[in-house]
C-alpha cells in the first residue's frame, strides 16, 4: 500500500475525528494485525473528548481530571507522530491559543515549566520544544537551564555527575538538556565535539551501554538511558561506535513474554516507554549494522507485536483512562511497529516516533530570539 508522507496528510486525518468505536485486529494474508488508520481515528476522537470547554484551545484534561502542561504537549506530539501537519490542519488562532497554553506554564526566572506530570525541568523542556516546534511557536522566556552545561568547561563535570546507575531517569536530563541545547543557536562546534568525545570514551565496548564500569540499579537502566542519548548521534549524523553490541544487548534483554520491561507495577501497560526504547534502539543501530542478526531482530519484534495485538484487542476502551503521556507511548510504539512490520500495522499515512523525528527537536526555531 502506498504510504502518504506526513506533509501530504492534511485533510486525511480530520475525517477520523467523526469515527467512534474501537479498533479491532484484522487479518492481512492470514496474519494478525492492527489497522492503524482505525487506531489513529479513535485516538484523535478521544483527544477531542479531552478538550476543556471554555478554555484556550490546546487545553486538555489529563484523563483523570485536571489539566497540566504534559497533556497539552503530549497530544500535539502524538497527533504529529500519527502524520498530522498541525501547521496546516489548525487555524492561526487555534495554534496561537495552543502555544499560549503551553507557555502559560513557563516562568521567567530560569525558563522552566511547571505542572510536569512528575518529570524534571529538563524533560519538560524537551517536551515543550517538540510541541512548540510543530505548532510554529516560540518559548516565552529564555531557557537558563542550559547554563549548567553550555561550555566545554562545564559540560564534562555535568556529564560526570549524572547518576549513571539510574540512567533511565537521569538520561531525561541529557535528552531535554544536552540534546536540545546541541540543536540551539548557541551550541558551538567545539562543545558538540567534546560531548561526542566524552560519550564515545565512556561507552562499554562489550555491551554498547553507558557508562562503562557502572553497576545499574536494575536491568532496565542502560536501555532506558541509551534511548535518550542515541538521538544526539542520529540528529547530528554521527556514527555510533558499537551497533552490534547494542543489538546483542537489546535482544538479550527481551523477556519470554515479548516485553522488555519487567516491573510488576507496569505489568498491565504493555505499550510502555521501555518497549518504545527497545524498538527505537534497534531501528537506529540497524542503520550501522544492516546485516547483523536480522532474523533475530525480526523474531523479537514479531514476538512483541503479537503481544501488542492481544493487548490492544483486550484492553477495550481502558486506554482512554490513561494520561495522554501514556497514550503517547502507545502511539510511539505503533509508529515503530509500522516501521518494522508495515503489513501488520497498516495505514496510508506514515507514522514516526518520538526519538527519530527531527521535527520534534527544532530548538533553533523554538528558542526566544
Amino acid at each position: 500500500m502506498r504510504k502518504i508522507s506526513r506533509r501530504n496528510a492534511i485533510g486525511l486525518l480530520g475525517t477520523g475525528l467523526i469515527c467512534a468505536g474501537f479498533p479491532k485486529p484484522f487479518n492481512i494474508t492470514g496474519k494478525a494485525g492492527i489497522d492503524l488508520a482505525d487506531v489513529r481515528r479513535n485516538i484523535n476522537f478521544h483527544f477531542e473528548e479531552l478538550k476543556v470547554a471554555r478554555a484556550p484551545f490546546g487545553t486538555f484534561h489529563t484523563g483523570a481530571g485536571g489539566v497540566d502542561l504534559y497533556s497539552s504537549c503530549d497530544i500535539a506530539i502524538a497527533r504529529s507522530i500519527m502524520g498530522e501537519d498541525l501547521m496546516g490542519t489548525l487555524t492561526d488562532d487555534e495554534r496561537r491559543q495552543w502555544i499560549g497554553c503551553i507557555n502559560s506554564y513557563q516562568n521567567g526566572f530560569d525558563g522552566s515549566y511547571s505542572n510536569r506530570y512528575g518529570h524534571s525541568k529538563l524533560h519538560a523542556n524537551g517536551m515543550v520544544i517538540g510541541a512548540l516546534g510543530i505548532l510554529g511557536g516560540k518559548q516565552r522566556y529564555n531557557v537558563k537551564l542550559y547554563d549548567a552545561f553550555n561550555t566545554i568547561e562545564k559540560v564534562g563535570p555535568w556529564l560526570e555527575n549524572i547518576d549513571w546507575s539510574k540512567q533511565w531517569g537521569s538520561s531525561h536530563l541529557f535528552w531535554g538538556g544536552i540534546h536540545c541545547f546541541s540543536l540551539s543557536k548557541s551550541c558551538s562546534v567545539g562543545w558538540l565535539g567534546y560531548v561526542f568525545e566524552w560519550l564515545n570514551d565512556n561507552l562499554d565496548q562489550n555491551t554498547g551501554w553507558w557508562r562503562k564500569g557502572t553497576q545499574y540499579s536494575d536491568r532496565h537502566q542502560p536501555l532506558g538511558g541509551s534511548a535518550h542519548i542515541l538521538p544526539i548521534y542520529q540528529h547530528h549524523s554521527r556514527t555510533f561506535p558499537y551497533p552490534e553490541r547494542v543489538i546483542d544487548s537489546v535482544l538479550d534483554m527481551q523477556l519470554a513474554n515479548g516485553r522488555w520491561l519487567g516491573r510488576e507495577k507496569d505489568r498491565m501497560q504493555v505499550m510502555h516507554y521501555l518497549e518504545l526504547d527497545a524498538l527505537y534502539v534497534l531501528k537506529y543501530t540497524m542503520k550501522f549494522a544492516p546485516n547483523y542478526r536480522n532474523t533475530d531482530i525480526t523474531k523479537a519484534v514479531e514476538r512483541y507485536a503479537s503481544l501488542v495485538e492481544e493487548y490492544w484487542e483486550s484492553i477495550g476502551s481502558g486506554w482512554k483512562k490513561l494520561h495522554p503521556h501514556r497514550i503517547l507511548s502507545a502511539v510511539g510504539n505503533f509508529g515503530l511497529l509500522q516501521h518494522f512490520l508495515p503489513g501488520r500495522f497498516e495505514d496510508d499515512i506514515q507514522w514516526t516516533d518520538i526519538f527519530s523525528d527531527i521535527e520534534l527537536y527544532n530548538t533553533k526555531k523554538v528558542e526566544r530570539d
